[in-house]
């Protein structure tokens, strides 16, 4: 039990040290409070309501001044966790939980990026302490051991590749992979180490593709009904969803300049593509992992886009369904509270770059890239290398698309399809691995 005394002064005999009196009484005594309630809440069973108000805003105060789970007995998480163990459902415990986890998240990928392995490993400690499972354990966390390399002066450097139009180099480094609090698929959030590579600044356009078409006489799945679907999937103008035979690479349904993103691709169809152009420029492009796709998307931050969280925001950067769509495409899911001009695809290169100097990264057309699907991330590669099974029915696609709400073009989002399926918002975007070299990477080697 908490003391407390209770001063009076005779209205008409207030003096100069009752004045004094009373301020220091007013301005103290609510510390004396709190500080009282944290060295003596561990003597209480159980917590009354005015007790927990204290020990929250106590613990607001610690997270304010870095005191996540250090010094004992004086740390938001053992105030918070005390609360947890009285009332499991407290929302205001929960979301002070919370914020610890994100602000040490961020501050994690932030010493990753500038290679700082001691900030990394004690940021990474408060993250197990307060959420043991938040953060896999992978073979990249040995890293950590290590001192890690800053991010070289190449970052973001753009490259003219002749057929394979610009490329940007990324520079190698860890990342943290996946959400903590998204869907199943995306978890465990799990730190993974990638080499330095290079990848395209734009989605692969209608005249890159057609240069390829052109010079082979290549027919695409989409033109011969390869698998179990015929032509490519549209919106039948908002009201008939489906395959739509004669939908091609060609004609998606909407108007498509040579500086669109192609579309109604199958995965067949972007190999084939890749293996013409490693012919020709006796190079070794590929499509992404799942992994470098993401840790280029990211550009090193760990928000729901490379920019931040704001929704709003994502006209500036992306086209995802947003008010134009909704009004001209009538799906009738949730758009995005903003307007970036076009209902459909755009050109590449519309809106804003990231950090890294990459475009479209969020939204426009879906993204093939090389793994099989997997439901989740437990033993995925921590080096950023493709996954792959023996039984590969499906593979995965990033980045979601024009034709998409918010939640389905975060940098942590993927889905997956079979590798003939194509669809009027999916293309792919090359990349090549700059740690090996290769004379011909033709179809036959």
């Amino acid at each position: 039990m908490i003391n407390q005394h209770t001063f009076t002064a005779s209205p008409l005999k207030i003096n100069n040290f009752s004045v004094f009196l009373l301020v220091s009484i007013l301005i103290f005594f609510p510390m004396t409070n709190l500080f009282a309630v944290d060295l003596t809440i561990d003597q209480h069973e159980d917590l009354d309501s005015l007790t927990i108000l204290g020990l929250l805003a106590a613990a607001e105060k610690d997270v304010e001044m870095s005191r996540h789970t250090e010094p004992a007995g004086r740390n938001a998480y053992e105030k918070v966790k005390k609360i947890l163990e009285e009332d499991s459902n407290n929302m205001g415990a929960a979301r002070i939980l919370s914020k610890i986890l994100n602000i040490n998240i961020e501050a994690l990928q932030t010493a990753l990026n500038a290679g700082d392995s001691i900030g990394a490993r004690e940021h990474l400690r408060i993250i197990r302490k307060v959420h043991p499972d938040a953060i896999a354990t992978t073979v990249a966390e040995k890293l950590l051991e290590k001192q890690l390399k800053a991010i070289p002066e190449g970052l973001g450097k753009t490259k003219e590749h002749n057929l394979a139009g610009l490329m940007v180099t990324i520079p190698g480094g860890s990342f943290l992979m996946g959400t903590l609090e998204g869907r199943t698929d995306e978890k465990p959030l799990h730190i993974v180490t990638v080499s330095s590579f290079e990848i395209g600044k734009y989605e692969v356009t209608i005249g890159q593709f057609r240069k390829f078409v052109e010079a082979t006489g290549y027919l695409t799945d989409a033109e011969t009904d390869a698998g179990n679907h015929k032509g490519c999937f549209g919106d039948g103008d908002g009201v008939d969803f489906g395959q739509k035979e004669g939908l091609t690479w060609r004609d998606p349904s909407y108007t498509q300049s040579e500086n669109h993103p192609v579309v109604c691709v199958s995965l067949n169809d972007a190999h084939a593509y890749i293996d013409w152009i490693n012919k020709e420029t006796s190079r070794n492009y590929s499509l992404p992992s799942e992994a470098q796709w993401e840790y280029a998307a990211r550009s090193g931050s760990t928000t729901d886009y490379h920019f931040g969280n704001s929704k709003s925001d994502l006209c500036l950067y992306a086209n995802v369904y947003d008010e134009v769509g909704k009004n001209i495409n009538s799906y009738g899911w949730r758009s995005a509270p903003c307007n970036d001009g076009e209902a459909k695809s755009s050109k590449v290169g519309k809106y804003k770059a990231s950090l890294f100097g990459l475009h479209d990264m969020h939204g426009n057309v879906w993204e093939w890239v090389e793994d099989c699907w997997k439901s989740g991330y437990h033993n995925a590669p921590s080096n950023g290398e493709v996954f792959k099974n023996t039984k590969c029915d499906y593979r995965v696609t990033r980045g979601g698309s024009w034709y998409n709400i918010p939640l389905g073009v975060r940098s942590a989002n993927r889905y997956w399809y079979m590798q003939t399926y194509r669809s009027f918002n999916l293309g792919f975007r090359l990349f090549r691995n700059t740690s090996i070299s290769v004379s011909v990477n033709s179809q036959k080697n």
